[in-house]
Parts: C-alpha cells; sequence; structure tokens
C-alpha cells in the first residue's frame, strides 16, 4: 500500500497532517488506502521535536477523547507524544474529561487511563488551572471505574481544595475504601481529605509510595523543558495569579530536580482555618488572612510570593523559630563539609538562592544568613554561588564600613581576586547595590538639622565605603588591561551614578572620585562611557549649586578644587580647544598631562598634518569618539538650513567637515550656508542626547555660562 508519510513530510505541515489524520480516523482499517501510522509519525516527531501549536494540541486530543476507526496503538502513541508549545486551553481540558467514562461513543478504557495521566502531568501549564477545578464533580463521580481509579486518584490529589472535600465525598470515599480494603491510590486521596479535615475523618489511612501521584516521566518531563528552553512560550505565560503572586507558585514541568525547599502544602488543617491552597486571589488573601493556617514546612517563603506576604503581614514567633532552625541545620552541615575541604552540595546553591529571593523581597537580611557568611566567607572557593554571594552581601544593614570589610567583602575581595579575577566587576556592582541600600535607609531614617553637629551623621561611614571603591577600581584598571567593552568600566561609572544622583544635603555628602580615575573614565574609548562620567559631573555640579552656603562650612577646599579642576578638564575636553592645558590660574589640570607629553603630542600631529595640532585633536568635532555624531548632526542642521532658506540643493556648496569656527566662516563667504559655531555646538548636544550620549549635553548646560541662561 502506499504511505502517505513522504508526501507529508515533503509538502505538508502538522496541521495537514493532523487534518489527514481525522479523515482517516473516520475509514474503517480495512477500506483505507493509505496508511495511518505515517500520517502518526510525522505528528509525534514535530510533537517531539518542537512541541504542538495551539491549532494542532486540540485536533488531536479531541480524536483521543473519542471513539474512532484508529487502532489502540496509534491512540497511545499519540497521547504519549502530546507536547504542548503553549499553555493547554481550557477547551482542550473539557474536551478531554468529556472523553471519560461509559458509553457508545467513548474511547476504550486504556486510553481513557491515558488521557487522565496526561491531564495530571500537564496540569502546571493549563491555560486556566481553575478549570479542573470547575469538572472536580464531574471526575470525582467516575471513581467507580476501576480501568482509570488509580490515575484518577491521583489527578485529583493533586486538584483536592477544602472547598472541594463535602460530606458526601467523605461519605464515598470511606465506602469505596472500606468496599476495596487498601488500594494505595484511594488511599491517598482519602489521606488528601484527611489532611483538610482531620477531626472529622477519623479513619486511619494508609498510605505508601503508589498513594501519591507519582513523578513525571522522566522522557516527558526532558523534552518539555527542552521546548521551553528553546523559546517556547510555556513559562512566559504565567498565570495571572501566580504573576500577580497571590497564588502558590508551582515548578511544574521545570523542575527537574527534588528541591532543597520544599513547595508549600499544609497538612493536618483545622475545620476552622484556611490553607494558602486555597487562596486564588488578593481578595480572597485579605478576607481570609486571620484565619490562614501556617504552612507544614515555613522555609517555602524563601521562594514563593504568596507566603513571604502571609509571613510579613502575620509574623510569628513560632514561625520565625522554625525558620531559623531549619537553616541553622542546613547551613551548618554546608558550613561543615566546606570547612573539611569537601565540596558543598547543590542544596546549598539552592538555599542561596532563596535567601537571595526572599532578601531582595524584604530587603531586609536574615540575621542567620549574616552569621553563615561570616563564618564561610573566609574558606569560600570565590567561585560558586558567586552571584547570590554578592546579592546577599549588598543588602548588609547600615554599619561602620570598616566592621563590614573586615568581616564580609574583605575575604570576598581575596577570593574573587585570586580565584575569579574575571568577575571583578561584580565586586564594584555588590557595592554599587550597597551604596544604593545605604543612601536610601539613610534619607529614610535621618532628620534634616541645621546645627552643625548633625550634619551627615553617617558620613564617615559613605566617605569610607567610596573611597575603599575608588582604590578597588584603580586598582583593578591597573592591574588587568581593560578595553571600552570591559565590564569593570561600565560598573565602576554605574557605582558613581548611584553616588553622584543620592547626595542629599545635610543627609549624603558629596563623594567626587579622585581625579586619575575621572580622567580615565573620561578618556575611555566608549563614547557611552564619555556620556556617563559627563552626567555624573553634571549632577555633582547641580548638587554643589544647591547647597547652602558658604561651601568652606561643609566641605574642605580641597575637595572643591579638585572638582573644579576636573570639571574644567573635560569642559575643554568636549567644548574648547584646550584639551590638556594645564593651568592652574584657571584650575586646568590638563588630564594630568606634563608640558613635554603635550609638546611632543602635538609635533606628532603637526607630522601627520601641518593644519593640525593638539588644540584641534579634540571637542565635538574632532574628538575621536564624538566626530561621527557630530558629522551626522551637521548633515542635517545644514539641510535643515537649505530647506528653510529654499536654497537649491544641487548649486550650494557644502560642508566637508570636520566643522570648526575658520570652515564655517570660510562656508558662508563660499556660496553655502550660514550657521553660528554656538548652534551648530547645541544641534550636536541635542543630536548626542536623543541617541544615548545626553550626558554631554547635561554637564554644557550645567557648566556653560551661555546654555544656562538660554
Amino acid at each position: 500500500m502506499p504511505s502517505i508519510a513522504d508526501n507529508e513530510e515533503r509538502n505538508a505541515s502538522v496541521n495537514d497532517a493532523v487534518h489527514a489524520l481525522e479523515r482517516a480516523s473516520k475509514i474503517p482499517a480495512k477500506q483505507r488506502s493509505t496508511k495511518v501510522s505515517g500520517v502518526v509519525d510525522v505528528i509525534c516527531r514535530h510533537a517531539f521535536e518542537d512541541g504542538l501549536d495551539a491549532t494542532a494540541v486540540p485536533a488531536v486530543a479531541q480524536l483521543a477523547a473519542k471513539k474512532t476507526e484508529l487502532d489502540q496503538t496509534s491512540v497511545t502513541t499519540l497521547i504519549k507524544n502530546l507536547y504542548p508549545a503553549q499553555r493547554v486551553p481550557s477547551d482542550v481540558v473539557v474536551s478531554v474529561v468529556g472523553g471519560l467514562g461509559q458509553g457508545r461513543g467513548k474511547p476504550s478504557a486504556g486510553t481513557q487511563n491515558e488521557l487522565v495521566k496526561w491531564l495530571t502531568v500537564v496540569y502546571d501549564i493549563l491555560e486556566d488551572p481553575s478549570i479542573l477545578s470547575r469538572l472536580y464533580g464531574v471526575l470525582f463521580g467516575m471513581l467507580d471505574m476501576i480501568s482509570i481509579r488509580t490515575s484518577l486518584c491521583h489527578l485529583l490529589s493533586r486538584i483536592t481544595r477544602r472547598k472541594h472535600v463535602k460530606p458526601f465525598r467523605i461519605q464515598q470515599l470511606l465506602e469505596l475504601s472500606r468496599g476495596l480494603g487498601n488500594e494505595p491510590a484511594l488511599q491517598g486521596l482519602l489521606r488528601v481529605y484527611k489532611d483538610y479535615y482531620p477531626d472529622i475523618i477519623l479513619t486511619a489511612a494508609g498510605t505508601s509510595r503508589k498513594s501519591f501521584p507519582p513523578a513525571l516521566d522522566p522522557e516527558w518531563r526532558t523534552r518539555l523543558l527542552a521546548i521551553q528552553d528553546a523559546g517556547i512560550a510555556i513559562e512566559e505565560n504565567i498565570p495571572e495569579q501566580q504573576r500577580s503572586g497571590f497564588r502558590l507558585l508551582r515548578k511544574g514541568a521545570k523542575r527537574s530536580k527534588v528541591s532543597a525547599i520544599p513547595e508549600v502544602h499544609t497538612f493536618q488543617a483545622h475545620e476552622a482555618t484556611v490553607t494558602l491552597e486555597e487562596i486564588d486571589s488578593v481578595e480572597d488573601f485579605v478576607e481570609k488572612l486571620d484565619r490562614i493556617e501556617p504552612p507544614s514546612q515555613m522555609i517555602s517563603f524563601l521562594t514563593d510570593p504568596l507566603l513571604q506576604k502571609f509571613a510579613d503581614l502575620k509574623p510569628s514567633p513560632v514561625s520565625a523559630a522554625r525558620v531559623e532552625l531549619w537553616l541553622s541545620a542546613c547551613l551548618q552541615e554546608e558550613y561543615t563539609a566546606a570547612q573539611e575541604s569537601q565540596e558543598t552540595s547543590s542544596q546549598l546553591s539552592e538555599v542561596l538562592d532563596g535567601l537571595c529571593t526572599y532578601t531582595q523581597y524584604s530587603k531586609v537580611l536574615l540575621s542567620i544568613a549574616a552569621r553563615f557568611l561570616m563564618a564561610y566567607l573566609p574558606i569560600w572557593d570565590g567561585v560558586k554561588d558567586i552571584d547570590a554571594v554578592l546579592v546577599l552581601l549588598s543588602r548588609l544593614p547600615l554599619q561602620p564600613f570598616q566592621d563590614i570589610h573586615d568581616n564580609y567583602l574583605g575575604p570576598v575581595e581575596r577570593a574573587v581576586s585570586s580565584q575569579n579575577p574575571a568577575f571583578c566587576h561584580k565586586l564594584i556592582d555588590c557595592y554599587t547595590e550597597l551604596l544604593r541600600q545605604w543612601t536610601t535607609r539613610v534619607t529614610a531614617l535621618s532628620t534634616v538639622s541645621e546645627t552643625p553637629t548633625t550634619r551627615f551623621p553617617y558620613r564617615k561611614d559613605v566617605e569610607a565605603l567610596v573611597s575603599h571603591v575608588s582604590t578597588l577600581t584603580t586598582s583593578l584598571i591597573l592591574s588587568f588591561p581593560l578595553d571600552a567593552d570591559s565590564p569593570c568600566v561600565s560598573s565602576a561609572i554605574s557605582f558613581y551614578e548611584t553616588l553622584s544622583s543620592a547626595t542629599r544635603t545635610q543627609l549624603i555628602p558629596i563623594v567626587i572620585p579622585p581625579p586619575f580615575l575621572t580622567y580615565y573614565l573620561a578618556q575611555s574609548s566608549s563614547g557611552t562611557s564619555l556620556s556617563r562620567i559627563c552626567a555624573v559631573f553634571a549632577n555633582y555640579k547641580l548638587a554643589f549649586e544647591r547647597h547652602p552656603k558658604p561651601l568652606g562650612d561643609f566641605y574642605p577646599a580641597v575637595l572643591t578644587r579638585m572638582f573644579n579642576c576636573c570639571l574644567k578638564d573635560i569642559y575643554n575636553l568636549v567644548w574648547v580647544h584646550k584639551a590638556l592645558v594645564a593651568d592652574e590660574s584657571k584650575s586646568a589640570a590638563g588630564f594630568l598631562a606634563t608640558p613635554t607629553v603635550r609638546n611632543d603630542l602635538n609635533v606628532y600631529l603637526q607630522e601627520v598634518d601641518n593644519e593640525y595640532g593638539i588644540g584641534l585633536a579634540f571637542g565635538l568635532s574632532h574628538n575621536a569618539l564624538l566626530a561621527p555624531l557630530a558629522a551626522s548632526a551637521w548633515r542635517t542642521l545644514e539641510e535643515h538650513e537649505i530647506q528653510k532658506k529654499a536654497y537649491d540643493p544641487q548649486a550650494i556648496l557644502r560642508h566637508k567637515g570636520p566643522v570648526s569656527q575658520r570652515t564655517l566662516d570660510a562656508l558662508s563667504k563660499n556660496g553655502g550656508v550660514t550657521v553660528q559655531m554656538v548652534d551648530y555646538k547645541v544641534s550636536v548636544l541635542d543630536w548626542l542626547a536623543t541617541r544615548g550620549c545626553g550626558g554631554v549635553r547635561d554637564l554644557m548646560y550645567a557648566t556653560v555660562k551661555d546654555l544656562k541662561r538660554s
């Protein structure tokens, strides 16, 4: 017999194969002119590799959920390979449940059993998980079917909530239990019921490994995980309840290993209480908050958003002690292993990630975590769990900087710099987050006062932190070869961006980076880095202008002189042709370039072009980083002037660049557009700002008097 598989593979999509299967399912096997097995192979192969889309999944599910002319092997193969590429729609669930039970149009008992198993494994990726809850009565009514009872009990055990536990269902379960004896799956479902009403169900529900839903089939789970990792939108389309944090977090198919931190479950709940498993919305949570029973393992609050909210809104010394005891036992075991030069387990990584999740939510570092880090960091290898360690350290509370450096940050710096130098930029990121957290805390707690004794109450701690980061960054720059794409450069600028924008009068002092570091960052081979360091000094300039006068009552003269020097050098670099000019009378250090170096560089440039020199090597038009953008800005401005003055675009003389006062004068005399130098510079600043380099414009508008007045 000819096979249609070849044609399907060459010419048709998987949806065409599904349509072909639908047609074949209505024709008895002996009357078909083509083989069905080839079509099934096409569908299953596509499902195994990429998952089935929103059109194919309902079609295949409807085929399996009704009696057709397809053989049992083909139907079973289809169900076992029914990998959804998106979340499973509710209409598919309704179709599958509608195919269960007894009747002439129902599929075979084996097919029904496979369908129930499929519902169990896709429960966590349903588009609307409440659909099975609404169908609970239909599913429960099929417990008398021997062929699907075991799988059905496993499914009901997963979806049962307190609202489903009714007196008539309890009675029916007890009768089935007495009539069937110790059937494991049925006893497991009875145990779930007993957890909700232990005072009513007095019968001892014996359990075994077969009493509870089995783990997902390893092959099925692996394939679904591969589909998700390939970009399929199962995990992206998270249900609204989980996304808002008012429904318990279930990891679903992506949970590929046994977790050290368990999911939230409440056992032995009282009849008058409510469990977190029953909460589905913010309204439900608020209404039942006072009656919620704490879960059996409070440590789940490290990762579950709903339990975190419950623990914050309804704190309890007992719950806190349970968390402390669990973490103490777990972390002590891992510390002992590390102390004995043994490899720590993967559970430590999961616990640290969980602590990070909670710390980022609560903005508070648990005391047990701080004590563990103090003991663990001196023997830490500087590699394992580096992200989690640094996140936790960035949440250390405000305290003398020397204390946290001796106890926490010093050991981390030594470990990372010796064992993992490629990640040194993460140290600076950690300090940036620590600074952000400290400044936020200071602003929230401090009271502004005009008395000199209370100015900057945390000044020494902030200044010590900034001074240390400046030394650390300079050391990294001198120790490792860096380029424009170096993460250390970006991290260093991020630190000073945070610092410069956090300054508050009489709360957070103005602390500027040392000149050497400023000049290095300003001369980075990245236009973005230059713009960002300009923005930092623009923030400082505005902070000084807003600060109460006289400044000498708050800051030493050496600081203001150093700031003015750096500001003047950056101004000379960008705005005028005086870069690298050292002039003490005008507070310019020339980027620390000696007169000999500047003269030698000037001689070299004139040898390259006799009209060129050190005075033209910088500025908006000639700066190697800004010149391309400046040229584009000029072309836009020139075209605008041509259209505005109605010049002939073909006849008018165009500027060939780079732009200077002399070339603009010559252009105007020789038949080109007439543009003032200041207008050109303003247009370049605006052009830079619209392309992500707004820091240059911010600094010039904060510094240049004519621009400030405008």
